[in-house]
This record gives C-alpha cells, structure tokens and sequence, in this order.
C-alpha cells in the first residue's frame, strides 16, 4: 500500500499520465487496463494539476475506511512551493490482490492555480 501510493506520487510529480493509469483505478484493478484512453487521459490530467507537489509525506495512514474492508486511506502532506496542504488519497484492494489509489478527493486540494490557504480558516475581509 504504501508503494502505491510514492509510486502514484512520484508519476504525478513526474506528469507520467500513463504510469499514473497503472496505479488508480477501482475493484476491477488499474483504469489504464478497462477505461477508454480518451477519458482516463481527461481524468488523470486533471488529478495531476491538482496533485502536482514539489514534496509530499505521508503524515497518516494506512488507516481503515469505516465500513470497506478492501479500502485504506492515507493523509498525505503535499508540499508546493511556500504551501503545505494535507491531502486524503484512498487505496483500494483490487479482486487480484493488489492495491490503486482509488479517490484523491480532489473537492480537499483547492484550485491548483490558487493562493495558499491562510492557516486556522476563518474568513478575511
């Protein structure tokens, strides 16, 4: 689990769209070997504009998801520029046995082009 998740790190580091389909995907195992390339292309260019990290450690995990034996979770901190942002990644176990990034709960990451998020929230004027 744990590879899984530097390898799909360092392929979103890296921009390798295709590596990156080897390691997310769902049950059925890795997206590159059931989705349409068209599509898994579309997805995994927006997981990686959110993603992309100078850095990153994994500050939790793996942790199990409430009520899905065949899922973890991890948090990882992603390290950009002057910006830290903590980020869940969920892996699931493929019916193989192995293990893909299953949700990068990309609605956490906030807007890639965006300012960093000021520390404690709260809202400004």
């Amino acid at each position: 689990m744990n590879e899984t998740v530097t390898q799909f790190l360092g392929a979103v580091k890296a921009n390798d769209l295709a590596r990156m389909g080897t390691l997310w995907g769902s049950e059925r195992g890795p997206a590159a070997g059931w989705m349409k390339a068209d599509e898994l292309k579309m997805r995994l260019s927006v997981i990686q504009k959110y993603l992309n990290h100078d850095g990153y450690r994994v500050i939790e995990g793996p942790a199990l998801v409430a009520g899905h034996d065949n899922q973890r979770t991890f948090r990882v901190e992603l390290q950009r520029g002057t910006c830290n942002t903590v980020q869940p990644i969920d892996l699931i176990r493929t019916r193989s046995g192995g293990w893909v990034v299953y949700d990068v709960h990309l609605e956490s990451a906030g807007s890639p082009a965006g300012k960093c998020r000021p520390p404690g929230g709260g809202t400004g004027p």
